[in-house]
């Protein structure tokens, strides 16, 4: 398998990995009682860390294809 293969499946496994804690933590925490001020900074830190995955990922791939 190829170097860029492989970073493209771990990227894809990070990005669900991510989004399975995220919702793990929704229903855990509640999030859907808290006051909507609460509930829009977890949506807005959940954003932040999937674009973060997401441009590290995505560089880590451009790089990878370009050797």
């Amino acid at each position: 398998m190829s170097l860029a293969r492989r970073l493209l499946l771990r990227f894809l496994l990070v990005v669900a990995a991510l989004h399975g804690v995220a919702i793990g933590l929704y229903y855990a925490l509640g999030v859907a009682r808290l006051p909507e001020r609460q509930q829009r900074m977890f949506a807005w830190t959940w954003m932040a860390l999937t674009v973060a995955v997401v441009f590290v990922g995505l560089r880590r791939l451009k790089r990878a294809r370009g050797r």
